[in-house]
């Protein structure tokens, strides 16, 4: 009679992104994987991306993997696709991706002695436009051999969760709601465009209504972006600068200057973006309000020492666990 009474508490599942081109884990990286009885490391293999010389959709940025894989881990290859593929590319040239995409991942998978996964993910920021073929595409891995069996997961974007009408809902068996680059990066006056849980909010009302099961990624990385006066330069890596910064977590350049190969003019200026402990505990209040109770894994992007450095390993913990509150 008791047990009949009783509800199991959803379970939660510990991932991390691994989204170097090269795999081999420091130290730190490994001790942290220990540390926080990590499940799962969802490896971004290849990205597939236009040629514009052949006119069709190749791999690019192709996994190396200079170490064995952690015999402890389970793994979850992730096949990054541009949305300028979907846009120039013809129904065959996705009929012929259904067919390379498995086969790609099978041979990486083989020849590296990965276990063999039980689920595969899809990245790709489709729009309206390319809505039709991109879930075409995963109808037609769907049908592959190598995915049977197994669960095709999709990352979904707060846009996309929002805008169900004009987005879809991808035919896969999961949705990883990817919970950063909130913003616009390019803007100004934008003030983190990593994490916000003001802007999170303004997307995530209906996520109870989302038909797939959703897994949450959350950020625990940082950078610079780089502006000239009011136009956008671009990102560098937090790591290529160590800078003085003010109040508003901007660096201004005072004369014309050279650091670490940047050349920046004078007047140029840099906002550093991270993603803080408790913005990360406030979004996660407030996604846990909103999701439906499920079982789900809760992802880390990524798994990089200098981004591990930023974050003691109870805090990285702590993200895991209040899931299951």
């Amino acid at each position: 009679m008791l047990s009949c009474n009783t509800h199991d508490a959803p379970s939660v599942h510990r991932g991390f992104y691994y989204w170097k081109s090269r795999f081999a884990l420091d130290s730190t990286e490994s001790h942290a994987l220990q540390q926080l009885r990590t499940e799962k490391l969802y490896i971004k293999l290849f990205d597939v991306a236009w040629d514009e010389q052949s006119q069709q959709p190749l791999p690019v940025a192709k996994m190396n993997f200079a170490e064995a894989f952690p015999t402890q881990q389970q793994y979850v290859p992730v096949v990054f696709i541009t949305n300028e593929t979907l846009q120039k590319s013809s129904p065959k040239d996705i009929d012929n991706l259904g067919r390379n995409i498995p086969k790609l991942i099978s041979s990486i998978t083989e020849n590296n002695k990965l276990p063999m996964p039980a689920e595969i993910q899809l990245d790709c920021d489709w729009t309206a436009g390319t809505k039709d073929r991109y879930f075409l595409l995963l109808k037609q891995l769907r049908k592959s051999s190598f995915f049977q069996g197994k669960t095709l997961s999709v990352t979904i974007r707060l846009h996309q969760v929002k805008y169900t009408q004009e987005a879809g809902i991808p035919p896969a068996d999961r949705g990883l709601l990817m919970c950063y680059n909130m913003g616009n990066l390019q803007q100004p006056a934008t003030h983190n465009s990593i994490i916000d849980p003001a802007t999170l909010n303004q997307y995530t009302g209906r996520l109870k209504e989302y038909s797939l099961p959703l897994d949450i990624a959350l950020p625990i990385f940082n950078w610079w972006v780089w502006f000239e006066g009011n136009q956008y330069k671009g990102l560098i890596h937090s790591d290529a600068l160590q800078l003085p910064l003010d109040a508003a977590k901007k660096w201004r350049c005072q004369s014309d200057t050279t650091i670490n190969g940047y050349t920046f003019k004078q007047g140029d200026w840099l906002r550093y973006e991270d993603a803080p402990q408790e913005s990360i505990e406030q979004v996660i209040s407030q996604l846990q309000s909103q999701l439906k109770p499920d079982n789900r894994n809760i992802i880390l992007y990524h798994l990089d020492a200098k981004s591990l450095q930023q974050y003691a390993i109870p805090t990285l913990e702590s993200f895991y666990t209040r899931f299951h509150h």
